[in-house]
């Protein structure tokens, strides 16, 4: 094409069509010989159509290949126009954090790349890049109490001018995202008359997480809890814009905000925010011990400036909305803090033990997990959370997730109707599931038995939950091993026997079954994460999502089988 263009558009034509009709006419003289006038007029005729129609293609490749030209360096331009204009956003940033003394020595938020495409300044592929060498426990980031963003539980109407009392009232600390989120609107109502413009207007524009997916989309994770948590989500936003719409002053921005704005706002809480429990005693220092230390989320204990307001102590779960502390509630009254941290909410994450934090009376520290080389990206973790937290909030998920579970919803109603076993001996011993309806001692989420045995959850290898194993064995047990073991479920809570056996088998049967449900195949799902999931983010964490969710459906049939 470069070399033929070097001749006319119209010179180009000319020489194809005088060779074409050139060999035409050689073998057309001695056939033209013996028609009439008129043939041969007409088969003239029909030869300068050609002619035109050759000259009017040939015009149309030209006119498509310019344009073609022409849309390649318009997007050029574009991408240049989004490149300068995020780095510039950066750079404001990055000042910012200077005059607030924000102090992070080795890293940058920067463009990381990412599965499925992604380009500078594309909101889904950023995070923070080593700018030198960084050593396990190291510092990343050092960040002073007066530049974060906070609300604490119980607090009165920070903002009046912008949110009336009813509105802040209705939203109340049960809707806690809500209030975070209002405070953010307003800041961000203020333009760069707010203390935390440069902080804002770096915020993503968008977001991925599952409230924002289609009904098709999310029929592609497979799986019926994604299905409710997205709903939940739409439903938790629609609210939140109702109770906007009926409670805001006449005469503040909120009466005539748009919904997109409050979703916009949301999404930044619920990605962003960290959660912890403050009270005004500084003794209460020697008493919080994260509870969950044992499973490795990630914890972190901050005691605030002293001021006559304020003299409490927090302690923070990274991102991770949920507060761990050995403390009684009767032992001294405390709240919980929701705070969002510049620059610390731009790390990534990766599923790691722990992310280490120190504190001072006024500073926030954040420390390296492990070694980072130049240029690499450095990732913390925001605690041990299965994919579906992951992709609610953040909108991604762990292919490798070793905290991810899956929940066989309505597992004892379909053991109870297609194992002929369990259907016999419940048969035989109608009250067996009234026998679970009771908390064991030490559940943290309150469930009875019975709840264990419904929801059906599965750790990442596969193995059942601890209480559905109990519960399983209760239900599969005859009425003489029942009664050989004290006629209650405390004689079931170890495992062995035939009544393990028999859980177990029922237990493979559900899983091979909710495999066999299932619209695509593991194997299927590699091919397809290649075929649709390049180029499309959504597509691409719906296909990782199942993948593991059948990973840990195919390892309990495995795991169960041997136990059979």
């Amino acid at each position: 094409f470069h070399v033929a263009s070097t001749v006319s558009p119209a010179m180009r034509c000319c020489i194809v069509a005088s060779t074409s009709y050139a060999n035409t006419t050689i073998h057309g003289r001695v056939r033209l010989a013996h028609t009439s006038r008129r043939h041969r007029e007409t088969t003239l005729s029909r030869r300068r159509r050609r002619r035109r129609r050759g000259r009017r293609h040939v015009d149309a490749v030209v006119v498509a290949a310019a344009a073609d030209v022409n849309a390649t360096d318009s997007r050029d331009d574009d991408d240049e126009k989004k490149d300068a204009s995020w780095k510039s956003v950066q750079n404001e940033y990055a000042a910012w954090r200077v005059a607030n003394n924000i102090l992070a020595p080795n890293v940058e938020v920067a463009h990381v790349g990412g599965g499925g495409g992604g380009e500078i300044g594309d909101d889904l592929y950023r995070g923070v890049k080593a700018t030198s060498d960084i050593s396990a426990g190291d510092d990343l980031v050092r960040l002073p109490r007066r530049a974060t963003m906070l609300v604490i539980e119980g607090q009165k109407n920070p903002h009046e001018t912008f949110i009336s009392d009813e509105l802040w009232a209705k939203a109340g600390d049960e809707r806690w995202a809500l209030r975070v989120a209002l405070v953010l609107l307003y800041e961000k109502s203020l333009g760069r008359d707010s203390k935390f413009h440069e902080y804002i207007e770096q915020l993503p524009k968008s977001f991925e997480n599952l409230g924002t997916w289609t009904e098709e989309e999310i029929r592609e994770l497979q799986y019926s809890i994604g299905e409710k948590l997205a709903k939940e989500q739409r439903l938790e936003n629609e609210k939140a814009y109702e109770l906007i719409r009926e409670y805001a002053r006449e005469d503040s921005s909120l009466s005539s905000i748009e919904k997109e704005e409050v979703n916009w706002a949301l999404d930044v809480v619920r990605s962003r925010v960290f959660s912890g429990k403050i009270a005004d005693q500084e003794a209460l220092k020697r008493k919080l011990l994260p509870r969950a230390l044992s499973v490795g989320t990630v914890f972190a204990s901050w005691l605030t400036a002293q001021t006559t307001e304020l003299k409490w102590l927090c302690v923070f779960a990274l991102l991770a909305l949920v507060v761990f502390d050995s403390t009684k509630e009767n032992d001294v009254k405390t709240d919980t803090a929701y705070v969002l941290m510049p620059l610390i909410d731009a790390f990534n994450h990766q599923t790691m033990l722990k992310t280490e934090f120190e504190f001072t009376n006024s500073e926030f520290a954040l420390k390296s997990p492990k070694s980072y080389k130049k240029n690499e990206e450095v990732l913390i973790s925001y605690g041990l959370m299965p994919n579906d937290e992951l992709l609610l909030r953040y909108g991604f998920v762990d292919d490798q997730n070793v905290a991810d579970t899956y929940q066989f919803e309505g597992l004892l109603p379909y053991l109870t109707q297609n194992d002929p076993a369990l259907k016999e001996n419940l048969e035989k011993n109608p009250k067996r599931i009234e026998a679970l309806r009771f908390i064991p001692e030490g559940s943290l989420e309150q469930l009875t038995l019975e709840d264990a045995a419904w929801r059906g959850a599965l750790v990442s290898d596969g193995t059942a939950e601890p209480n559905l194993s109990w519960a399983l064995r209760c239900l599969y047990a005859t009425e003489s091993e029942w009664t050989n073991a004290g006629g209650s479920c405390d004689g079931f809570r170890l495992g062995g026997g035939q009544t393990e056996k028999k859980a177990s088998l029922g237990l493979k049967m559900a899983c091979e079954h909710r495999l066999q449900e299932m619209e695509t195949t593991y194997n299927q799902d590699q091919g397809l994460l290649k075929e649709k999931g390049e180029g499309n983010w959504k597509m691409r964490q719906a296909i990782l999502y199942r993948m593991r969710k059948k990973k840990i459906l195919s390892d309990a049939v495995k795991r169960y089988s041997v136990r059979c």
